[in-house]
């Protein structure tokens, strides 16, 4: 893509280090409740993070900044037709700076070049970066899915 070495942003594989950054940002209780991360323990993750490279039901990546790690992002549930987006800027000095659009076209972009026919992402009502941040980029309300969740969905 032709992003210099310092750019913003910049993705990248999911390693190690991103994966040590990621154990961090979870423990933040902001960033747990707003992504609805469920409760897992060092062991889980790690089993987690090993299956990566032979689970083909995933696509994971991460977002960097200045050789920093800020964030994750991927699909999740991949079947040939759709798959679940998630992603999060661990680092909330970069939070409402656009990066979360630009991670999260990443994600369409990938979609439409892997021929999938939408993508859905779930989400907390409350979250409105969230919700306002899908909006802009196409998606739209599908349905409630539970007290306080939502889904949302773009067709590709």
């Amino acid at each position: 893509m032709g992003q210099s070495k310092n750019s913003c942003p910049r993705f990248r594989e999911f390693d190690r280090r991103v994966f040590e950054k990621s154990l961090e940002w979870l423990n933040d209780p902001e960033i747990k409740y707003l992504i609805v991360a469920p409760d897992s323990d060092r062991e889980s993750r790690e089993r987690w993070f090993n299956s990566l490279k032979t689970n083909k039901s995933q696509y994971i990546k991460s977002i960097w900044c200045k050789e920093e790690p800020i964030g994750a992002f991927g699909i999740k549930h991949i079947t040939p037709v759709d798959g679940e987006v998630w992603g999060y800027i661990g680092e909330k000095k970069h939070w409402g700076k656009t990066l979360g659009k630009q991670m999260f076209q990443y994600l369409v972009d990938y979609a439409r070049s892997n021929k999938m026919t939408s993508l859905y992402a779930r989400l907390l009502k409350d979250n409105i970066r969230s919700y306002n941040l899908f909006l802009k980029i196409g998606f739209v309300f599908e349905k409630d899915i539970g007290e306080n969740m939502i889904l949302m969905r773009l067709f590709l």
